[in-house]
């Protein structure tokens, strides 16, 4: 797929010279916005929904680079918001984003990347102007839904090619040092160490590159591949698990390694129902020391 990839983008930027194709060329992502505050008081219900579609509007109908994309080739990105407390003009709460892209040669979407934050506020007046300006905060809450998109841009892009998302996680990077002196953006906000600051740090930490490089070995030459062999998929699946065994060892714990099996645990377990016996051996003492919290689940591989 990936030369396919590259191909219809020469294509489409031809032909975009040329004047064919400029009404097929939009904006880089399709963003599903949902915004909920079930335990919280709000006097004004109707703000919910405001904002839910001014951030959705706002992450859609944006440039995020320069690149020409296509309408099927948009980063998918769902943004689901809880409000845990309001005061007139602030909110807090949580937010969980999801990045989701099809599977070649299937009708299946795989989760690319499932991520918690758990210590989001900004300030929110109905029918606000949001603006973002690159380099500069604006809006604090504009930034954040900068912060993820970049986010979800590069580690979708990582997807497709080996480290592909540089540019725009180095764009999330560069966000997480201006907003040092805000709250939700420091290494001691959120829990632990699952929160913005160092999602961005070890997306761009060379300690943690074989991370990102599984990414496009699972799923540029793992899943993409069933269409054709299963076997071999599977095969290259493993393999890529493999490759990360001295990394996991090595930074034991590390949120990436958290974020990857959190998102991928169920959709481990079902590609390996159909392997042969000491495949499923095989990857069952693997997960049991790459992944240790869900070794219940994966046992379910040998049944």
């Amino acid at each position: 797929m990936i030369g396919m990839w590259w191909n219809k983008k020469i294509i489409l930027i031809v032909l975009g010279v040329l004047g064919v194709y400029n009404t097929a060329i939009s904006q880089e992502v399709n963003a599903t916005v949902q915004v909920v505050a079930p335990r919280v008081q709000i006097a004004n219900k109707e703000i919910l929904v405001t904002l839910q579609n001014s951030l959705q509007q706002f992450i859609n109908n944006r440039k995020w680079s320069e690149e020409a994309i296509a309408n099927n080739e948009k980063v998918n990105l769902t943004l689901f918001i809880n409000i845990d407390a309001w005061d007139n003009d602030k909110f807090q709460g949580t937010a969980q984003l999801q990045v989701t892209r099809p599977v070649y040669g299937s009708n299946y979407k795989t989760t690319v990347m499932q991520f918690n934050d758990e210590d989001v506020g900004f300030n929110y007046r109905e029918f606000e102007n949001l603006e973002y300006q690159e380099n500069m905060n604006m809006n604090d809450l504009t930034t954040l839904m900068a912060f993820y998109v970049y986010i979800a841009m590069g580690v979708e892009y990582d997807s497709y090619a080996t480290l592909g998302g540089d540019k725009h996680l180095a764009r999330a990077q560069s966000l997480v040092n201006l907003m040092t002196n805000k709250p939700g953006w420091n290494q001691g906000d959120g829990k632990g160490f699952r929160n913005r600051f160092y999602l961005a740090e070890n997306l761009s930490s060379p300690r943690f590159k074989e991370f990102r490089e599984l990414s496009y070995q699972y799923h540029r030459e793992g899943l993409d591949q069933f269409h054709e062999d299963p076997n071999k998929g599977r095969k290259k699946i493993t393999e890529s698990l493999q490759k990360i065994s001295q990394t996991a060892q090595t930074n034991q714990n590390s949120l990436l390694q958290k974020i990857f099996f959190t998102t991928k645990w169920p959709e481990i377990v079902e590609i390996y129902q159909g392997a042969t016996t000491a495949e499923k051996t095989i990857i069952v003492r693997l997960l049991k020391d790459l992944d240790p919290t869900n070794l219940q689940r994966y046992e379910k591989i040998k049944s």
